[in-house]
């Protein structure tokens, strides 16, 4: 692990209209990118696929499952987070930041990662190169295919490299106790009742999978953040040690 290393993952509800089919949200992407454009610290992306690869992975029934699903189906959906992955690289660009686009299917063999390359990120990052990946459609083996979420490229990515910054950016402010009174929970550590607002419509588990990542990488003993992204100033605080708005879940080894 560098000194210095931020793991943020953009979910696919801040970066596209979920309620609109391959619609980006560019408004929300260009303040976020400006953000992370002032920032010193090397940083490492992952995105997800909002409208883009979850519109078609449930036009076409693909999930997490490694099975042989429809050919042209995963060539639609791999190509759907191409375009968005294209949008946020030219939107960094734009702000003079130095992105490199990175596909999964580079980073993990099976459900594994590929150590060298996982390793390259932090050096790429320490180059102040930002190297920026995504959820998507990835092979497995045996002629089959499975979606692999952004979610869980941030536990894969963080148990080689243990990053001192990881940031969940999500539309809502964190975790919470309620959802009724939206009362947040700002430290969880396993020990307070949450109740999950689950989306038809993602199919990669929504908050339900943010949080089980995020508990398997406080398991590493970091700490991990989950904050509204459609503040962007809430990931800069973070990243300059301070406390924003947002669930923070302890890192701590062995919880259950």
């Amino acid at each position: 692990m560098i000194s210095e290393l931020a793991l943020i993952k953009l979910g696919g509800s801040i970066i596209t209209n979920k309620d609109v089919p391959l619609s980006a949200n560019f408004s929300a992407i260009t303040r976020i990118v400006k953000t992370l454009s002032l920032l010193r610290i090397p940083i490492i992306l992952v995105h997800g696929g909002g409208s883009f690869g979850h519109y078609w992975s449930l036009k076409y029934d693909m999930h997490s499952a490694p099975k042989a699903y429809d050919p042209h189906g995963i060539g639609v959906v791999h190509s759907s987070m191409i375009t968005l992955n294209r949008i946020i690289i030219e939107s960094m660009l734009d702000q003079n930041m130095n992105p490199y686009s990175l596909p999964p299917t580079g980073l993990v063999l099976n459900n594994r990662p590929i150590l060298k390359k996982i390793l390259e990120l932090s050096m790429m990052a320490k180059a102040k190169i930002t190297p920026v990946t995504f959820g998507d459609i990835v092979y497995r083996n045996h002629l089959k295919f499975s979606i692999l979420s952004g979610d869980e490229l941030m536990t894969l990515i963080a148990t080689v490299l243990k990053p001192n910054r990881i940031i969940f950016a999500i539309n809502v402010d964190g975790i919470y106790n309620n959802m009724q009174d939206k009362q947040l929970v700002q430290v969880f550590e396993n020990k307070n009742p949450v109740k999950f607002l689950k989306v038809k419509a993602d199919v990669t588990g929504g908050m339900v999978r943010k949080v089980r990542e995020a508990l398997k990488i406080s398991k590493l003993g970091l700490d991990v953040w989950l904050v509204n992204g459609l503040k962007p100033e809430r990931i800069a605080k973070i990243l300059h040690n301070e406390k924003p708005e947002g669930t923070v879940i302890k890192g701590k080894k062995g919880i259950t």
